[in-house]
This record gives C-alpha cells, sequence and structure tokens, in this order.
C-alpha cells in the first residue's frame, strides 16, 4: 500500500464520519417537540418571573424518560404542586439540605414540556441559604464545591523567612 492510497482512505472516511455526524444532528433537532429539551431555544424572560413559597412534597432526581435532566422538587404551595426544576448542577452540600416538608422559596419563569408545565427555578431559598440555579438569562450555573473553591484560594503564607 501507499502512503497516498492510505491518505485518500483517511480523508474519505473522515468525510463520511463528519457526514454522519451532521446528519444525526439534523434528524435530532428535528425530533423534539418541546422548546425546553431543544436545549437553549426556550428563552428566560426575566420579566415573567414568578416566587412559590410552600412546602417539598416530592425530591425526583431521576425524572422519567423524556424529562428535562436533574433534580426536580415537587412543591406544595396554595394547594397546587409545583415542579421545580433545578438542573444537575446542585452540589452535593446543597442536595443534603433538601429534605421533604422543608420549607422553600423558588423564583423562576414558568415553562411547558411535553405538555407539562415546569418552573425553571432561577433562585432556590432554603432557610438562610441562597442558591443560585441560573444566571439573569437562564443558563444553569455549575456550583463550586467548596474544598475546590478553598483549594483555588491563593497562598499567602510562603516565602523566605
Amino acid at each position: 500500500m501507499t502512503a497516498t492510497w492510505m491518505c485518500r482512505t483517511a480523508r474519505a472516511s473522515l468525510i463520511l464520519a463528519i457526514t454522519f455526524l451532521f446528519a444525526t444532528f439534523l434528524q435530532a433537532s428535528d425530533t423534539q417537540s418541546s422548546a425546553v429539551g431543544k436545549g437553549f431555544a426556550f428563552t428566560y424572560d426575566p420579566a415573567q418571573e414568578i416566587t412559590v413559597e410552600g412546602t417539598v412534597q416530592a425530591i425526583i432526581t431521576h425524572p422519567a424518560s423524556g424529562g428535562a435532566v436533574g433534580i426536580h422538587l415537587l412543591i406544595s404551595s396554595e394547594g397546587k404542586i409545583v415542579d421545580a426544576h433545578l438542573g444537575p448542577y446542585l452540589s452535593n452540600e446543597n442536595r443534603e439540605a433538601l429534605t421533604l416538608g422543608a420549607p422553600v422559596q423558588v423564583v423562576g419563569v414558568k415553562a411547558q414540556q411535553r405538555g407539562q408545565s415546569l418552573l425553571l427555578a432561577r433562585q432556590l431559598v432554603l432557610g438562610e441559604r441562597k442558591i443560585t440555579i441560573r444566571n439573569q438569562r437562564g443558563f444553569l450555573v455549575r456550583e463550586v464545591p467548596q474544598r475546590r473553591a478553598q483549594m483555588s484560594k491563593p497562598v499567602v503564607n510562603g516565602g523566605a523567612q
């Protein structure tokens, strides 16, 4: 075999793989029916934010197939059950603070997914804790674990003595 033949074969394989991935991406984006399920297709309008206060009735860590990925809190508020989507990035410390029957306050925007009403939480208040779930534009915020935050602080006790 010659180097030229191997180069042509590798190039053809690469083009075929890229074409396949592109076609798969297009098919996947066409089959989704929910605005929330299309990644960033939903619009998070801070002017539409509401505040829900109530008690935690259920903590769902593994939603049903096709549901929004991440933690969901079912909150009893004014005789209704509200499904608050917290996303997948809640720290272990804050997950452990979630308990059934705990009073909570959630600020967010209502959305629809597969006919179900969701509250896309931007802020969660548990007692004295204020937890940011999304930024003002609606993008999920990843919490930095406490020990990682402490490790990233600069050390100032070095130097000559």
